[in-house]
């Protein structure tokens, strides 16, 4: 394995910006980008329930960042650690990327998919946090999920749950990768001084949004972590990941999931067989004929060096073919059969998947977080 590179971050205080750096698909030659974020303390001294579309922003990039994360640990790349320096570039203390050392290989993941194991890469970074207000400091953690690379890809078929007696339950395969990261910051905080209050943020982008969704979901609902005082969590590209009923629930107003109703992966697996998410959902203004898409679009090229690919007809596209395997398909086991097949096969005929799949990359979302404000968006 690769062994975990060693950056040295200097502290950063009060509210600052920083251009952060990473890798990105279909960009131009090179495929890397950058993105300039916000960064401010006094962010975690406010209440969690209450979104924070700088805060989304930067959460947004870091979980682009955790994507590119996996190149540094291929033997043989020359790729950077951009995790790493993502981090050290906001002044956090400690950053761990230990989860990719044995995820990042071809190998790896082969044999992962040989005896069955189902894992997960995440960045863990901690910085001291104070408020410009009370003085009051809290150890932050930040938890930023990678999105489905390799044989996680399977994972993200696992839908199958261990329901409760309500008959409710969250998908295995996201559910067993979030149950690691729990069981990580569990033995970190075992070690460290139980009277430190503390603060979690959870992100992630696909798959690392849905682990990240359930992650805080677990933290809501049980005190497993001892000082966890405040939890937010922000994905993007959120897909459903729970059959439970109360997911709803105001105890999950701290999880905000960002969502672009043109992307076909937030509609996966469908409502119609009972799935959701936990939290609220913060939906992009749709993609259209209009200035603000206009806007997107600039700040997409400028980014990437390339037009984006996203059209308006996208919407449509994604709707009609979640609604043709829904008509005749009434459950994940319908689907896994041989009709249920068939029928998802039938209604991928003629859809450009390539073109569909252009709303749910993360520059996408990106380039939307780059020119909205909380008033462009819709809240449920």
């Amino acid at each position: 394995a690769v062994t975990a590179p060693d950056v040295v971050a200097e502290r950063r205080e009060g509210p600052f910006s920083a251009t952060i750096d990473y890798a990105a698909l279909f960009s131009a030659d090179g495929h890397q980008v950058s993105s300039e974020v916000r960064w401010d303390d006094d962010w975690f001294f406010a209440d969690s329930t209450e979104y924070n579309h700088d805060l989304a922003h930067t959460c947004a990039v870091l979980s682009a960042v955790a994507n590119a994360e996996s190149a540094y640990y291929q033997q043989g790349s020359s790729a950077p650690a951009y995790a790493e320096r993502a981090f050290a570039e906001l002044g956090f203390e400690e950053v761990s990327t230990t989860s990719y050392r044995y995820r990042s290989e071809v190998l790896d993941e082969v044999l992962g998919v040989v005896d069955g194991t189902d894992v997960v890469a995440y960045t863990l970074a901690t910085r001291h946090v104070r408020s410009s207000a009370t003085g009051e400091e809290r150890l932050l953690t930040v938890v930023v999920v990678r999105g489905s690379y390799g044989s996680e890809w399977l994972s993200n078929a696992r839908i199958e749950s261990a329901e409760d007696e309500a008959g409710d339950g969250d998908h295995l395969g996201f559910t067993l990768a979030a149950e690691e990261i729990v069981a990580d910051l569990e033995e970190r905080t075992a070690q460290e001084d139980p009277g430190v209050e503390r603060s979690y943020l959870f992100c992630g982008h696909s798959r690392g949004a849905a682990v990240a969704n359930l992650l805080a979901s677990y933290v809501d609902d049980v005190p497993v972590l001892a000082g966890a005082e405040d939890v937010r969590a922000y994905g993007f590209a959120t897909p459903n990941c729970t059959s439970s009923a109360d997911a709803r629930s105001a105890r999950y107003d701290n999880i905000f999931n960002v969502l672009n109703p043109s992307d076909v992966v937030t509609m996966l697996p469908p409502t119609a067989w009972g799935y959701q998410r936990y939290g609220r959902d913060v939906t992009l203004p749709r993609t259209g004929n209009d200035a603000l898409t206009d806007a997107m679009r600039a700040s997409y090229e400028a980014s990437m060096g390339v037009e984006c690919a996203v059209t308006a007809a996208d919407r449509a596209t994604a709707t009609s073919l979640v609604a043709n395997v829904t008509t005749w398909v009434s459950s994940v086991d319908e689907l896994v059969s041989p009709f249920g097949i068939a029928v998802l096969a039938q209604a991928c005929l003629g859809v450009d998947l390539g073109q569909l799949l252009a709303s749910h990359y993360p520059n996408t979302y990106i380039a939307w977080l780059d020119v909205t404000t909380p008033a462009d968006l819709t809240f449920a």
